[in-house]
């Protein structure tokens, strides 16, 4: 009986360690992978190419003051493209203004904006009054440019702090979005 009991356990015990280890993927060298792959069949595709060795690659930030950057204008300094956006809208006496931007702005190491610049505005009614008074997306007027945004976010930008401050003198662009539309 005992001997019934043992052989069968003992061919358990050696299947499965065989099955284990026999499972198991081998690990590859960079050897095998290459002779896997030489012949004509993969070298159309393979493209070879040189590095260049750069001395000075200039100044860099660390990325997590970039994003921190990045925050603070979503989070505290949006409060002026929205004011900004305001004064456009009693201007024109419209609250159908809306429209995406771009602005460029240096920070120096104090954290202290030095620099700013608009690159891109379309900041422009998104509906205007039509022949009976109402406001409309299509058949009113034609749609007047908030020209004055520009300006009044270049003043802002100019009054920003930045903390932690950059390592370097930074310039920095931000794509932004104003108005209900958007």
């Amino acid at each position: 009986m005992r001997s019934k009991t043992l052989i069968p356990m003992a061919l358990l015990a050696t299947f499965g360690v065989l099955a284990t280890t026999a499972c198991r993927p081998k690990p590859q060298t960079n050897e095998d992978l290459l002779a896997q792959y030489s012949g004509d069949k993969y070298a159309q595709d393979m493209v070879a190419t040189d590095y260049e060795n750069v001395e000075d690659q200039g100044a860099s930030i660390d990325p997590r003051t970039q994003a921190s950057i990045e925050d603070a204008i979503r989070t505290v300094w949006v409060t002026d493209f929205e004011a900004c956006l305001e004064k456009e809208m009693s201007r024109l006496e419209n609250r159908w203004i809306a429209g995406d931007f771009a602005i460029e702005f240096t920070i120096e190491p104090s954290g202290m904006v030095s620099g700013a610049k608009m690159l891109n505005e379309d900041v422009k009614e998104r509906r205007t009054l039509n022949d009976k008074g109402e406001f409309v997306a299509e058949g009113g007027k034609a749609p007047r440019v908030a020209e004055n945004f520009g300006s009044c976010v270049e003043e802002k930008v100019y009054k920003w702090e930045f903390d932690p401050a950059p390592e370097v003198t930074y310039t920095h662009t931000y794509n932004g979005k104003v108005g209900e539309a958007w």
